[in-house]
């Protein structure tokens, strides 16, 4: 008996080194398979049930042999959850530095050009109508200028739409929506949260510390890591392996369900269902372009309405608070759009008040010789609705009255502080133009107390300033990314020489126990020679 069970212990021992052997070529076969964790066998004596005490016959035949306890997944969750909140943030801050990048292209021009080079031509036309009031190529030559001015600042202001429509609509249209980074990014989510709910199902219905169940852990992770990059996420781990995931505290998946999937909306679309007016209520820190919604994946019943304050990290938190302009103070496409706004409207503000104000004249189209009292509607910048009120960078431009064959008289030049003092035949009085020239330096209210072009030069220099501190959180953001992935590489990625050694041990203990296999084997032919 003790020969029959000697044979069984060395014919188990075959069994057991050769699937340890088969273990370490599963890491070696896997050792550049991305999120693949390296595994190892843990051995432990089989022992034989039955009363052994002080016998040692009983204690011999109480000897099993070995058998594997576990097949062990290396692993360490205190590393994955730091590495997956560092992930979110970096794809965040990447999200951020791309608008803040494309931002600065659009504002990038040659010395000369763009905004600040058409506000010194502007400028300097107006210098000129100030030393030629009456010259109507003078004239000619500001009208000219304040048109590019104009221009200018619409194809800005049209440049930095279409940067937030490429990031998350405009706002109204679906097809607008449907051809956005963040559209694109929500339906990846979505599919990622399907396929982490079913590795979690097939957990569920999985024996632990399999390579089944090991395999199913580290795509598992995978997963984990990918929905990383569009949210930030808590994990919530059971016993065999499943998990659930929350955001904000709101559950996305739990075991085999999707219990909170996103969708998303035109802006407009949600104040139409909410009875908002779109967008003269979400102007300014309101400002909001595409909302996302947490809803039920089976009834699709909304569980969580406008979640874009729930959703702070991943590249969807990137994209919702670096592309519109959010409350959170951050230089994005939404606040320059809303700084160029400000300009637009301090410009026609300004220059309109001058042209317009009481004791101001222009000169009389039928008799340039005379001067003529200007009137209330002498505007010289308008929007679209052809008034002084409402001007955007998008739909600032000259009146239409100063656009006609006789508007260049329209420009106020003369201006008599006491009535008393007015001349009709005063064409040559510029002070009106003195008074527009000296705009040039003065510090206005609604331009944070800064002058035209001290504003427009200090919008600059935000959108350098934090393009610079974006790169540099990013580019910190990485190395702390890159650390990680070594940290984790190092924890339970496939080390060769590691394997290597298995391998000899292994090899060495089968080719020991295939040595006593045959010894017993040769012992019992012999036995059963002597019985014949």
């Amino acid at each position: 008996m003790n020969l029959l069970s000697s044979l069984n212990i060395s014919s188990g021992a075959l069994s057991v080194n050769e699937k340890a052997i088969s273990v370490v070529s599963h890491n070696v076969a896997n050792m550049n398979t991305e999120g693949y964790h390296k595994q190892r066998v843990n051995l432990e004596a089989r022992n034989i049930a039955g009363q052994i005490g002080d016998n040692p016959d009983n204690q011999v035949r109480a000897n099993g042999g070995v058998k594997i306890a576990n097949v062990m997944r290396y692993n360490d969750d205190y590393l994955n959850n730091y590495y997956r909140e560092q992930l979110s943030q970096k794809n965040k801050l990447e999200q951020q530095l791309g608008n803040l990048d494309e931002l600065a292209e659009i504002f990038d021009d040659l010395e000369g050009q763009g905004i600040d080079g058409a506000l010194a031509d502007f400028y300097e036309a107006l210098n000129n109508l100030n030393q030629y009031p009456a010259s109507s190529t003078a004239r000619a030559n500001f009208i000219e200028r304040a048109k590019t001015l104009t221009a200018t600042m619409n194809e800005k202001s049209v440049q930095l739409s279409k940067l937030t429509g490429e990031a998350l609509g405009d706002g109204s249209s679906e097809d607008a929506l449907k051809n956005s980074r963040i559209y694109t990014q929500y339906r990846e989510l979505n599919n990622s949260l399907e396929e982490l709910a079913a590795v979690n199902k097939a957990l569920q219905t999985t024996q632990t510390g399999t390579l089944t169940a090991n395999n199913l852990l580290d795509k598992r992770d995978l997963i984990l890591h990918d929905i990383s990059q569009f949210v930030d996420i808590t994990v919530d781990e059971k016993a065999n392996g499943s998990v659930s995931i929350y955001t904000g505290n709101v559950a996305l998946v739990k075991g085999a369900v999707v219990t909170g999937s996103l969708d998303i909306e035109t802006a407009k679309h949600y104040c139409d269902n909410h009875g908002i007016v779109y967008p003269d209520d979400w102007e300014g820190e309101n400002a909001v372009i595409s909302i996302v919604n947490i809803q039920d994946d089976g009834t699709k019943s909304v569980i969580v309405e406008n979640a874009n304050d729930i959703i702070t990290g991943g590249a969807l938190g990137g994209l919702i608070h670096s592309a519109t302009d959010y409350k959170d103070g951050t230089v994005n496409a939404g606040t320059v759009q809303d700084s160029l706004n400000k300009l637009a409207q301090s410009l026609a503000n300004i220059f309109n008040d001058l042209n317009t104000r009481g004791n101001a004249y222009c000169i009389d189209p039928t008799n340039t010789n005379h001067l003529k009292a200007t009137d209330a509607d002498n505007l010289i910048f308008v929007g679209s609705n052809g008034t002084g009120a409402g001007v955007t960078a998008r739909n600032i431009k000259l009146s239409d009255k100063l656009m006609t064959k006789e508007g260049i008289w329209n420009i106020s030049c003369a201006y008599f502080e006491d009535p008393a003092d007015y001349d009709i035949n005063a064409v040559g009085n510029s002070q009106n133009v003195v008074s527009m020239l000296n705009t040039r330096s003065q510090k206005q209210a609604d331009l944070n107390g800064m002058s035209v072009e001290d504003y427009y030069s200090s919008m600059l220099g935000g959108i350098a300033s934090a393009g610079d501190s974006a790169k540099s959180l990013y580019e910190t953001q990485c190395d702390v990314v890159d650390s990680l992935e070594n940290q984790l590489d190092s924890a339970y990625g496939v080390d060769l020489n590691e394997e290597l050694v298995d391998l000899v041990k292994y090899q060495t203990a089968y080719a020991a126990a295939a040595q006593v296999f045959n010894v017993v084997n040769s012992c019992l032919d012999t036995l059963m020679t002597l019985g014949r």
